[in-house]
């Protein structure tokens, strides 16, 4: 009898094991619709200007209000995923995302196209903090990594994020090639239809997928509403105001945006679940830093990443596809710092990836300074090698300076604040490339963003070299 109790619970945790890893597979797969819809768009954006007759500056709204949702949106998924249960929450998520994807096929106008890729966004931002709960209940079950969620299915996780992101211009300038910018849509619902086929085939029923107090009273207790609407308009008031920099700055929304900023701070110091955790932010300079710098890697690395194409393809009159392409070293320089990074945090400490990175970071600034419109193709594909390394050193570290500084009890919220400061460094990204770019792109324009990606660099691996702060 006692034999066969033994071999019930091995063969019962050899299947939640199973589980386990199944479920790491999917959330990798779901969670990538996120960086490769943001990314994937670069290079899709002249023919979107050509088609609605706009200019480059206005089609950075489409990237624009993709980050300021997922900014928004993270957080908000994350608290709806513990009242109503993450199942229920990444199914929805992906539900949405493949009609708003197959509906902006069809966007009769390029406003319409702004608000479906919005509700795209707002679907997506779903599928990660749902998926990592839904992860979370199944390594408690199995028991695996003392009921935590494995290292190995975070490792996962976060180098398919970052493999992805890289590669989106390329599967971007391949499908917008072969086929037309429609394509990006689509190509989601295809995506969406396997991971929900591999979802209710593998996952199982969650036991209680939800909190037992569901009332209005409660839901808006845990949501925030005030602070969501506060960061919101604070957001795109900023925004706003970034936009307006090459027409004619409108210094009165920057005001404005300050003053609903304040009031924000106000706000949520003195919630007792707050949107954005202020005093969380306020009580530890260090896990402050480690959202800023991260912002800042984010903001270089998506300056890079929407700007290149556009000066390949309207000043080189490279295709997409080839704008694409060229963008490759970019991709394989971070994959190979992303694995060179793991051993240099292990044996070192975090710091030690993140200067290393800023240095690189550096260099490659100042050679993307010397690049001209005749410059070799050779010459430019170095450059790009060189600039995708520090994303790789400098994310490893700065997710690991995350996990060490972050509190047990505030891991969850933490990682959810994470994600939102990579999208404000997005979203400064895109307001600089949207005012520089604003005209035909040039290599004096090019040159702006490589000074300000320079100066920006100096900044992070000065406060990088600061103990105190780092």
């Amino acid at each position: 009898m006692n034999d066969q109790l033994a071999a019930f619970n091995l063969n019962n945790r050899v299947k939640m094991a199973s589980t386990v890893r199944k479920t790491t597979g999917i959330v990798a797969m779901a969670a990538l619709l996120n960086p490769l819809n943001s990314s994937m768009i670069s290079v899709a954006l002249l023919k979107i200007a050509f088609y609605y007759q706009i200019s480059i500056a206005q089609t950075s709204w489409l990237i624009l209000g993709y980050f300021l949702m997922t900014a928004i949106g993270q957080p908000v998924m994350g608290k709806l995923a513990d009242l109503y249960g993450p199942r229920r929450i990444f199914n929805t998520g992906l539900v949405f995302v493949a009609l708003f994807s197959l509906l902006s096929v069809w966007a009769p106008s390029f406003g319409w196209l702004v608000a479906l890729r919005i509700l795209q966004a707002f679907s997506n931002t779903a599928l990660f903090p749902a998926g990592m709960a839904l992860l979370q209940a199944s390594a408690a079950v199995a028991g695996t990594n003392n009921g935590k969620i494995p290292v190995s299915a975070t490792g996962m996780i976060s180098f398919t994020n970052n493999i992805t992101a890289a590669l989106g211009p390329v599967i971007g300038g391949v499908l917008v090639y072969f086929i037309d910018w429609r394509s990006i849509f689509w190509i989601n619902v295809p995506i969406v239809m396997l991971i929900m086929t591999l979802f209710h085939l593998w996952i199982p029923r969650e036991q209680s997928s939800a909190a037992a107090d569901r009332s209005v009273a409660s839901w808006r207790s845990q949501l925030d509403i005030p602070g969501i609407l506060l960061f919101s308009s604070s957001l795109f008031g900023f925004m706003y105001f970034l936009q307006s920099m090459k027409s004619g700055p409108l210094w009165w929304m920057l005001i404005t945006a300050a003053i609903l900023f304040g009031a924000l701070v106000g706000h949520e110091l003195r919630r007792e679940n707050p949107f954005i955790n202020v005093r969380l932010l306020k009580s530890d300079l260090k896990l402050l830093m480690v959202y800023v710098q991260y912002a800042g890697t984010s903001f270089v690395y998506y300056c890079i990443l929407y700007g290149l194409p556009l000066w390949l393809q309207q000043l080189r009159g490279y295709s997409a596809k080839e704008s694409g392409l060229i963008l490759l070293p970019l991709l394989v320089s971070g994959i190979v710092a992303t694995q060179a990074a793991v051993p240099i945090v292990s044996r070192y400490t975090y710091r030690r990836s993140i200067v290393i990175g800023y240095m690189i970071l550096i260099l490659g600034a100042a050679l993307l300074l010397l690049v001209k419109s005749d410059t070799g193709l050779k010459w430019l594909l170095a450059v790009l090698a060189i600039l995708g390394i520090p994303n790789g050193l400098a994310n490893v570290g700065w997710q690991t300076a995350l996990f060490t500084l972050a509190k047990p009890g505030e891991t969850g919220a933490a990682s959810g604040l994470f994600l939102t400061f990579r999208s404000l460094g997005s979203i400064l990204a895109t307001s600089l490339i949207g005012t520089v770019f604003s005209g035909k792109a040039t290599t004096g324009s090019l040159h702006e963003i490589a000074a300000v990606i320079f100066a920006a660099s100096l900044v992070m691996a000065a406060v990088s070299f600061s103990r105190k702060l780092v």
